[in-house]
This record gives structure tokens, sequence and C-alpha cells, in this order.
């Protein structure tokens, strides 16, 4: 493999979506265990930044009583209310769904940079929309009346 080592201190490019509300796409999801040993999904979401490239996020469902209202924002919000209520949830049940999340700029820690995280998950309908969906306005321009124009 051949590189260029001045290349080491270079931007790469990416740059994190704005906060706002986007729609993503489960494009990963893995049962796995926590480091304290709880049952959780490791899901790898997509969303689309303003510039046009996908940008992922990495976001986790953990079966502890103080995160079960983030399996229910999920559920809600994939369409998966039947699952939340059966009080089983599977990654194959994640995989492929296309929902919509509030994201929002997370300070990095430990040495590392800053970072997209999952503020919410949202209903669709239920928020405005972020800068990458956000559509063009309608409204026409009040008129200006003649005696208006400062010329």
């Amino acid at each position: 493999m051949e590189f260029n080592p001045s290349d080491a201190g270079q931007s790469s490019g990416y740059e994190l979506l704005p906060e706002g509300t986007y729609d993503i796409e489960v494009i990963d999801a893995e049962e796995r265990t926590s480091q304290k040993g709880n049952e959780m999904i490791a899901l790898t979401l997509q969303a689309q930044h303003p510039d046009g490239y996908s940008v992922r996020i990495w976001d986790y469902l953990v079966s502890v009583a103080a995160a079960t209202f983030k399996i229910e924002q999920f559920c809600a919000a994939a369409g998966l209310q039947d699952k939340f209520k059966a009080g089983r949830l599977l990654a194959d049940d994640c995989v492929g769904k296309k929902l919509s999340a509030k994201i929002e700029i997370e300070s990095g820690r430990d040495n590392y940079s800053d970072r997209n995280s999952i503020r919410e998950y949202v209903t669709s309908g239920s928020t405005a929309k972020g800068i990458a969906t956000q559509p063009g306005t309608t409204e026409t321009p009040k008129p200006i009346a003649e005696e208006e124009i400062p010329f």
C-alpha cells in the first residue's frame, strides 16, 4: 500500500450533518451485549448530507428500563409498534426501515472528534424538517406599494 504521509494533517472532507430532523434508513443492525452485560441492538443509520453525500450515524437500543423510551420512539417511527407492545425486537426487524430522527452534534470526548448522534426518533409529520429535507417556501412575497419604494 502506498500513501502520501503529508495527507495525515489534512481534512478528510467529512462534515457533520447540521442539527435538524432528517429522513434516515437503518442499513445494518446487530444484536450485541453492552459493556454492562445488557442486551442491545447496535444500529448503523444513513442520512443524506445537504451537500449530497451519505453520512452514517451509529445508535444503540439498550434493553434497560431507563432506555425503554428510546426503543419505543424507534419502534413508533419505524412502524414496529407491534414489536414494542410484544416486548421483543430483533436486529432483523430493524434493517431496511426508513424513518425520521432529530440529529444533533455531540461534543467529542476522550480524544475523539465531534460526532452526530440521535437526539430522538420521530414519527413522520410530527416536527419541522432539517436542512437535508426542508422543502422550498411556497409563500409569495407581500406586494410592495409604490409609496414604500425608497427611491
